[in-house]
């Protein structure tokens, strides 16, 4: 009885540890449904092509909560933005004011196209801005707004 006990457990241990699973795999197609680049048609004036780039880093890392894949030139979708108006305002001012003054507010304003293929398949305005508080709120947190409105549409959220 012994022997066959020690047999059962020596086999339950070494048999799951038999395992494995291997691969071959010959591609001849692309997965393109929902792949997406994202181009920055800003063009004049440094301050406003520095808030394009950092406007593209914070849509990247909020591409995360939509089912679209970042992708190169063989991206079935297009998402053009261009930044129209980028004011960086004061944030020693903002936490002066809490806020309340108008002229310390940063603003952000980008006009949004998406493209399937050449065909505009949705266009849209985020206007974005960060008032004030206790910190006086980033620039960061401005252009994460912004992202987040620009997800939110290609989600289909509107």
């Amino acid at each position: 009885m012994k022997f066959i006990t020690k047999i059962l457990i020596l086999s339950l241990l070494t048999l799951p540890a038999c395992s494995g699973v291997g691969s071959l795999t010959k591609k001849r197609y692309q997965n393109a449904e929902n792949t997406i680049v994202i181009i920055d048609m800003t063009s004049r004036g440094y301050e406003l092509q520095n808030a394009g780039s950092q406007l593209q880093s914070a849509v990247e890392d909020a591409m995360i909560e939509t089912s679209y894949a970042l992708a190169g030139k063989s991206a079935r979708y297009r998402l053009k933005y261009k930044v129209l108006e980028y004011d960086e305002g004061s944030r020693a001012l903002r936490i002066a004011s809490m806020g309340f003054s108008d002229s310390a507010k940063s603003k952000l304003r980008v006009k949004v196209a998406l493209f399937d293929g050449r065909d505009m398949v949705g266009a849209w305005e985020v206007n974005s801005w960060v008032a004030g508080g206790p910190t006086g709120g980033t620039e960061i947190k401005l252009f994460e707004r912004a992202a987040k409105e620009i997800t939110s549409h290609l989600r289909g959220d509107f």
